[in-house]
């Protein structure tokens, strides 16, 4: 069977938007994403701490 509209997955019948061709200037989200992750991990670093030594903070 032959797929009429190029660029469109064969799901979305051609009622939505194209697919991208390539990811690009992706590389920023990613890093806010790393940023995001280790102050979150921080956080629950100091936190954990904080439950297990309440009289040092």
């Amino acid at each position: 069977m032959h797929y009429v509209c190029r660029g469109v997955h064969r799901r979305d019948r051609g009622d939505l938007r194209p697919a991208r061709p390539a990811a690009t200037g992706g590389g920023t989200a990613v890093t806010q994403n790393i940023i995001g992750l280790v102050l979150a991990l921080g956080v629950a670093v100091f936190m954990i701490a904080a439950l297990l030594f309440p009289e040092r903070f």
